[in-house]
């Protein structure tokens, strides 16, 4: 009926609406359209199309990577007291600032202060996009606390056993930290489109620390591997099979930098 009945008359004004709309015809209401401009097609599937509906993905994922960020920072600083106050010193672990001597704890410190720049940056401007040098730096900090938990996955979790590699603050440092930062990059919008030669950043704290690593055994070197400064065993079968570790972390690192450059732009659409 056209007609609302007579005893909706003295209805308070919400459900006098909401029962008009019940009896009208659907007919009766406007129908939404998109404006004439935009690159709307009714047979179109692809939701990419649809650039007039209002979207919020890039203010979700500004938000979603900031509350990664403060996870990042929160957890590598419990997990560093965790292991510096230690009761015992268990494998790959160690109590004090001792612990520094191991890739596992200043990746994830790398990739911490990377959170903090990022944080700190968004503070300041709300944009979407990050500048270069703070991509970078995100880059190189996931990069490392990947090649942490990839070790731990493919090698050192099978040898020692995935309970030991995952044990109190190695929980934190083998796989907590680097899934959320994996899963955050994938949110890190580019400012522009990089070169394949950014990926090369990557390789460097992993070959820095492996520069030092070599240069301390060498330094006090007997013949053989000294298991206070040759803390992963690199240098038992001798410096060429040592020389062979470096250069495949290096790979590693470099392979998984070049996975979430090129994730990134294709994600972001970066062209």
């Amino acid at each position: 009926p056209q007609d609302i009945p007579f005893y909706l008359i003295f209805a308070p004004s919400k459900f006098t609406k909401l029962v008009k709309r019940l009896f009208y015809p659907l007919e009766s209401f406007p129908q939404l359209s998109p404006p004439a401009e935009s690159s709307y097609s009714p047979n179109s599937r692809d939701i990419s199309n649809l650039t007039w509906l209002p979207s919020n993905n890039e203010n979700m994922s500004r938000k979603l990577t900031v509350i990664l960020d403060i996870l990042i920072v929160v957890l590598v600083f419990f997990a560093l007291i965790l292991m510096m106050t230690a009761p015992s010193e268990d494998s790959l672990s160690a109590k004090g600032w001792t612990a520094f001597k191991y890739y596992t704890v200043q990746s994830n410190v790398l990739c911490a202060l990377s959170s903090i720049a990022a944080l700190a940056y968004a503070l300041i401007k709300r944009n979407g996009t990050v500048p270069d040098a703070l991509y970078v730096f995100q880059l190189a900090g996931t990069t490392v606390v990947t090649v942490t938990f990839l070790v731990v996955i493919g090698f050192l979790g099978p040898v020692y056993g995935y309970g030991y590699m995952y044990l109190r603050a190695n929980l934190f440092f083998h796989l907590i930290v680097p899934v959320i930062s994996m899963v955050k990059m994938l949110f890190v919008k580019p400012k522009r489109k990089y070169p394949l030669s950014v990926t090369l950043w990557g390789i460097l704290p992993t070959f820095l620390y492996g520069a030092v690593y070599a240069i301390i055994n060498a330094v006090g070197w007997t013949g053989k591997s000294n298991p206070a400064t040759d803390i992963y065993g690199f240098l038992f079968w001798g410096w060429g099979i040592g020389a062979v570790f470096l250069i495949s972390i290096c790979l590693l690192s470099w392979l998984v930098t070049v996975f979430f450059w090129g994730i990134s732009r294709k994600i972001h659409k970066i062209r």
